[in-house]
């Protein structure tokens, strides 16, 4: 008799989906996905590293429990540093908006 327990852990979410499994997860198409990201209506994707792109969980499990309502925290501009890295400045203003830099 095998006293031993099947014991299974689940395998914890990952932080960043990349874009096959957002298209997976929401049903959308990849044309569908970027153009509500261009319209502020989808949460945008975030650098990984190199030329990997990736949406972290938490704006997917916002866009998934109010996709109609979802609208960006913000918007962000991209400016050049004097080294010339491409930097993104997103600044808040007392009231709750956004003020760029």
């Amino acid at each position: 008799m095998s006293h031993a327990q099947d014991i299974t852990t689940p395998s914890p979410e990952p932080a960043f989906y990349r874009l096959t499994d957002v298209i997976r997860i929401t049903a959308l198409s990849r044309s569908s996905i970027y153009r509500r990201i261009a319209a502020g209506d989808f949460p945008p994707q975030v650098s990984l590293g190199g030329r990997a792109k990736g949406w972290r969980r938490e704006g997917l499990q916002a866009w998934i429990g109010d996709p109609s309502g979802f609208h960006q925290l913000g918007t962000y501009e991209v400016q050049r540093s004097a080294a010339g890295a491409r930097v993104r400045r997103v600044a808040m203003t007392a009231g709750g908006s956004l003020r760029r830099e």
